[in-house]
């Protein structure tokens, strides 16, 4: 088979996975005439609207609607047709043959979302939620047999409207009077439905009702929880799973200052929010109340600065409720807020929450799982700005003054400063190939024998070469040669670079210039010894904060301290030890 019929056939395949790729067609729009005019519901966001009547004259004209369902509110006249243009569309409606007498909402049970009709003087009943709904399959779900109904009647007549119920009548005397009728209807058995019937101005609807007997707790299930969210259920790039950060005073005071934030943090405004994904097994709708705690895990005691504050002299707790309402065999979420007050302490709590069916006091879902909570600290937030700033003004001024550096070295010394740049490249190159393969079977105390290869030998080297040459810039020179050739053998450049690196050097810098440790006698090589060391550590608590800072990185403590300790501290102050020792050998051999 040559070539070109190959390429025939891929580009048939292609073309036919292309055809066959298509978008799920758009729900069509749906238009219902209600008493205060034309709703429109499946609207594409942004849509102009614009309705004509029958003769062409222009009745209303909307800009760009960004809803879904968005109500034209005119008088429509009975029977006439309408020209509706939705975006490049028209449609053409037709009003109902007779005006609306009164609006029905049926809560079956008592609390649950609504089912609505509108009922027209000829007599017809038109059901308008849910859509699609032709009122003959009323489900109440349950384990209880009796149940509470409302039915909710508004007027839109003029004259008196008469409601019969198997209780008595009521009159409405005037358009937009409304009447909320509740009865309580016991089912036999799941097998035997109920009619609930009323009068309308002679009149009479039925409404047929069906018990589906079963377990609620089966018939839901939570599809998912995410916390932290945003107010619409959305995660947040920026925020970490399961762990609320407190804003910190010190960085919420420098963004208003400097005009970045318009608004600080407010401690009767939701932190962030919690979502929950419900799923409803059921063919009848469900309404659900979910409740959140936040628990002490010790305890199980509520933790108050959890909650909204109080607003009332009454001592209550108010707690974070969401109303959900599931359709038949479909899924909703729950959005509810997270407050987070000044005493609530860093560390572990327990997130609960609570679902009960509308009414019910017992709960048919309970769901439980550990968050942290991280507080900023505001020394530790000024000592960041300061390495911050120190490191990428070091590094500025290394860029602008490099030359100048550079001159105050001879050629011997150049040489040698660059050697050992070139093999504290080598070390830490494999020493970084070592610690990536213990850490594979030792994880984070790798650092217990990671160090040993990469401070041990580096700083061995480092100070031979500074006991060779006890001049400031001997540091800087051989840090910046090191990193150098990791950019560029390797591709390490990161935006990130001039604050890692200037500190860090910076920091090493500063060490031996207040240590003055660039004398040779024993007293000096102490001092050299304790300020590559402290330097080390300090070093390694910056490195440390700097990945946590623009990485989102988190570490415990007692990682940090072995990090800082063991492997910033004692492995450096080994290595300096044997570095003295062989600078002293490598003198004597100059000499």
């Amino acid at each position: 088979m040559s070539s070109g019929t190959l390429l025939r056939i891929f580009g048939l395949l292609f073309l036919l996975f292309v055809t066959g790729c298509h978008r799920a067609p758009e729900s069509p729009p749906e238009f219902v005439f209600a008493p205060w005019g034309l709703e429109v519901r499946n609207l594409r966001p942004g849509t102009p609207v614009k309705l004509y009547n029958a003769s062409g004259r222009l009745v209303l004209s909307y800009p760009p609607l960004w809803g879904e369902t968005e109500v034209l509110v005119f008088r429509w006249s009975p029977g006439a047709r309408y020209i509706l243009e939705l975006g490049e569309k028209s449609y053409s409606v037709t009003a109902p043959q007779s005006r609306i007498k009164a609006s029905l909402r049926l809560f079956a049970p008592l609390g649950q979302s609504p089912y609505e009709a509108y009922l027209y003087e000829d007599g017809e009943v038109v059901w308008t939620a849910p859509p699609g709904f032709a009122g003959r399959d009323f489900v109440l779900a349950g384990e209880e047999r009796c149940f509470e109904l409302g039915l909710l009647v508004t007027s839109h007549v003029k004259g008196p409207l008469t409601l019969s119920f198997p209780s008595g009548e009521v009159v409405l005397n005037g358009p937009f009077e409304r009447h909320l009728e509740i009865s309580r209807l016991c089912f036999p058995d799941p097998a035997h439905p109920v009619v609930f019937k009323v009068g309308i101005d002679r009149k009479e609807l039925a409404f047929p009702l069906r018990w589906e007997k079963t377990d609620l707790s089966r018939a839901v299930s939570l599809l998912s929880w995410r916390l932290p969210t945003d107010a619409y259920g959305f995660l947040e790039r920026h925020r970490l799973e399961g762990t609320l950060i407190a804003p910190n005073p010190f960085w919420e005071g420098l963004a208003r200052w400097l005009g970045i934030k318009a608004k600080g943090f407010s401690r009767f405004d939701p932190l962030a929010y919690e979502t929950l994904v419900l799923k409803n097994h059921l063919s009848a709708p469900l309404t659900l109340l979910v409740r959140a705690d936040f628990l002490d895990p010790k305890t199980r005691a509520p933790v108050p600065g959890f909650y909204p504050k109080r607003f009332s002299g009454h001592g209550e707790m108010k707690k974070p409720l969401a109303l959900v309402d599931l359709p038949p065999q479909g899924q909703a979420k729950a959005v509810l807020p997270i407050f987070l007050d000044e005493t609530v302490a860093p560390g572990e709590y327990l997130a609960r929450v609570e679902i009960f069916p509308f009414g019910s006091t017992k709960p048919i879902l309970v769901r439980e799982k550990r968050i942290g909570v991280v507080r900023g600290n505001v020394a530790l937030s000024a000592a960041l700005l300061l390495v911050l700033v120190l490191g990428l003004g070091y590094s500025a001024g290394l860029l602008l003054g490099l030359k100048r550096l550079v001159a105050r070295f001879r050629l011997r010394d150049l040489t040698l400063i660059a050697l050992t740049g070139a093999v504290g490249f080598g070390l830490d190159f494999l020493g970084g190939v070592a610690s990536n393969i213990l850490h594979a079977f030792l994880g984070p105390f790798n650092v217990l024998v990671g160090g040993l290869v990469t401070e041990v030998a580096h700083y061995l080297v480092l100070t031979a070469v500074l006991y060779l040459l006890s001049r400031p810039g001997v540091v800087t020179l051989s840090g910046l040669i090191t990193y150098l050739m990791g950019g560029f053998l390797f591709g390490g450049f990161r935006i990130t670079d001039p604050f890692f690196v200037g500190a860090r050097l910076f920091v090493l810098e500063f060490f031996l210039f207040v240590f003055r440790a660039y004398a040779r006698d024993r007293a000096g090589a102490a001092r050299l010894v304790l300020a590559l060391s402290l330097a080390d550590a300090v070093n390694t608590a910056i490195s440390l904060l700097l990945h946590m800072t623009f990485y989102r990185l988190f570490f415990p403590g007692w990682f940090i301290l072995l990090s800082v300790g063991v492997k910033g501290f004692l492995y450096t102050l080994i290595g300096a030890i044997l570095g003295v020792r062989v600078g002293r050998l490598l003198l004597r051999v100059e000499r």
